[in-house]
């Protein structure tokens, strides 16, 4: 991004996509939170269904089909919070430059 680009518009724009993007990035943070424990409960589950020696039921708990669409859809909601936070951070920066850069052109450094 060109600094000279940085005016208030754009300050506005980041302002506006944060604002809107809140409760997505709410939601998502808990569905992360959520789906690590249906991870848990997942192995869990397909543990207890199992026969055998303790290390074998652990072994067919992390290799059955419920561990695994667990875990696809905790990567999934993961992937997609990250996508956003890293959107919000980066709008979060743009902000904190042009700060920078307005109290310079206040002081009178540019």
């Amino acid at each position: 991004m060109n600094l000279e680009q940085l005016n208030e518009n754009r300050i506005e724009q980041a302002l506006i996509f944060l604002a809107g993007s809140d409760e997505n990035h709410a939601k998502l943070s808990g569905e992360v939170k959520y789906l690590e424990e249906a991870i848990k409960q997942a192995k869990a589950h397909s543990f207890l269904e199992s026969e055998g020696t303790v290390a074998e039921r652990d072994a067919k708990a992390l290799a059955s089909l419920k561990y695994d669409l667990a875990i696809q859809a905790h990567l999934k909601a993961y992937v997609d919070f990250k996508e956003l936070d890293n959107q919000r951070n980066h709008e979060i920066r743009i902000i904190d430059i042009w700060r920078t850069l307005s109290s310079n052109r206040r002081q009178g450094n540019i």
